[in-house]
C-alpha cells in the first residue's frame, strides 16, 4: 500500500512520522498552487459585525486586515478546528466552528441560529474565501436579508511543476488518495490518465461532495478533515483488513 497526499494537511508531519514507524511508503504531491488575489479585499472603512473564514488559506490571505479585524472585535466563525487554531494563533480570536462535520452546510446553519429574527433587523458580514470557492453561506445569508460582502482572497490553479509517474504509486497494493477539494482531485486525474486504470485507488476525502459525479472515484473513506493524524491512518489500516 502507498498513501499520497495531494493538499496541503496541518497534519502531514505527523502523518508521516506514523507512516514511517509502521514501515507505510507515504508520500506528498501538492496538485494545485494557492496564489493570493489582487485587489480583492473588503472596502476600507466598512462596518462588519461578523467575519467567516471559508479556509485556512482565507485567513493567511486575508493578512493585511487582520489589524482591522482586531479593532472591530467582530464573531468570528470558521470551517475547521485547525483553521480555528490558525485564527487564534495570529489574530488571537476565538472562532466558533462546527464540531462534527466540517462542512459549509454546517457552517450555515449555526450562523443561521444567530440572525436576528426581528423585521428589517441585519448585520454585516464579511466572507473571506478563495476565487470558485462554494457560496453556501454567503447565499443563506443574502436570502435572509443581511449585509454580505464577500471577499475573494486567493485563487487555485494546477501546478503544472508537479508530475504524477507510475513509480509514485503502488502497482500491487492499494493506493490510498488523500485529498480535500474536488479541483485538486480532478487535477491528480488529469495527471495520470494515462496509467490510473491499472491502479488500485481508494480516495480519502472529507466529504462525498469531493468525489461526487467524478468518474473513477468511486473508491473512497470519507474522513471529516478535523481528524487527527492517529485516527487518519487507522481509518486506512482497517481497510486493509
Amino acid at each position: 500500500m502507498k498513501i499520497l497526499v495531494l493538499s496541503e494537511m496541518t497534519i502531514f508531519s505527523e502523518i508521516k512520522k506514523i507512516c514511517e514507524d509502521k514501515n507505510i511508503d507515504v508520500d506528498k504531491k501538492i496538485v494545485i498552487t494557492i496564489n493570493p488575489q489582487a485587489n480583492s479585499g473588503p472596502p476600507i472603512g466598512i462596518n462588519f459585525d461578523v467575519v467567516v473564514f471559508q479556509s485556512k488559506n482565507a485567513v493567511i490571505h486575508s493578512e493585511k486586515w487582520w489589524d482591522d479585524i482586531k479593532k472591530h472585535k467582530p464573531a468570528v466563525y470558521c470551517l475547521g478546528k485547525y483553521t480555528s487554531s490558525l485564527i487564534k494563533e495570529n489574530l488571537n480570536m476565538d472562532a466558533i466552528y462546527p464540531k462534527d462535520e466540517s462542512s459549509s452546510e454546517n457552517l450555515a446553519k449555526i450562523i443561521h441560529l444567530t440572525i436576528p429574527k426581528t423585521e428589517n433587523s441585519q448585520k454585516n458580514y464579511i466572507v473571506f474565501c478563495g476565487v470558485g470557492g462554494r457560496n453556501v453561506i454567503s447565499q443563506m445569508l443574502i436570502e435572509n436579508k443581511q449585509s454580505v460582502y464577500v471577499s475573494k482572497v486567493y485563487n487555485r490553479k494546477e501546478n503544472k511543476n508537479i508530475t504524477i509517474n507510475k513509480k509514485d504509486l503502488d502497482q500491487n497494493g492499494v493506493n490510498y488518495i488523500i485529498v480535500s477539494s474536488r479541483l485538486a482531485l480532478k487535477t491528480f486525474i488529469k495527471k495520470t490518465s494515462g496509467f490510473i486504470k491499472s491502479y488500485k485507488t481508494t480516495y480519502v476525502v472529507p466529504s462525498k461532495r469531493v468525489i461526487h459525479n467524478i468518474k473513477d472515484a468511486e473508491e473512497a473513506i470519507i474522513i471529516d478533515n478535523s481528524n487527527s493524524a492517529t485516527n487518519y491512518i487507522g481509518r486506512i489500516l482497517s481497510n486493509e483488513k
